[in-house]
């Protein structure tokens, strides 16, 4: 029997992991797409850089939180490209820190006595004096 941490051991995760981690799991991805998919999910606000990205990765594979995914290279266009996928520790503490991160902002709202989060009104444009 190996002794493991516990899953909240991991917590609380950096931004970056957390971004790896959620565009890790809808399956198996290679490191340049993981960060597209992270790119795409926040908008084009975060553009991790490649050798951060795999800094990342690599921490979380030592952790146990994600490991190679081998049978996605099977499909690949691109033997170079090497997969990676959520461990089910990684999915159990993503998952804490979904609890976590909830709980913080529920807090946060009611300090500020906002019962829903709000969107700042998009800037709009100055007429211009024609």
């Amino acid at each position: 029997m190996t002794d493991q941490p516990s899953p909240e051991a991991f917590l609380p995760l950096s931004d970056l992991a957390l971004h790896v981690m959620l565009a890790l799991g809808d399956g198996p991805l290679h490191g340049y797409g993981i960060g597209k998919e992270i790119e795409e999910r926040s908008g084009g606000r975060l553009n991790p850089t490649t050798g951060g990205l795999y800094q990342a990765l690599k921490r979380l594979a030592e952790d146990g939180l994600v490991d190679h995914a081998p049978e996605a290279e099977v499909d690949s266009p691109d033997a170079r490209r090497r997969y990676f996928r959520l461990t089910p520790l990684g999915r159990q503490v993503v998952g804490l820190e979904m609890e976590r991160l909830q709980g913080l902002v529920a807090v946060a709202l009611s300090l500020i006595h906002i019962s829903e989060p709000t969107r700042p009104a998009p800037l709009s444009r100055m007429p211009s004096s024609a």
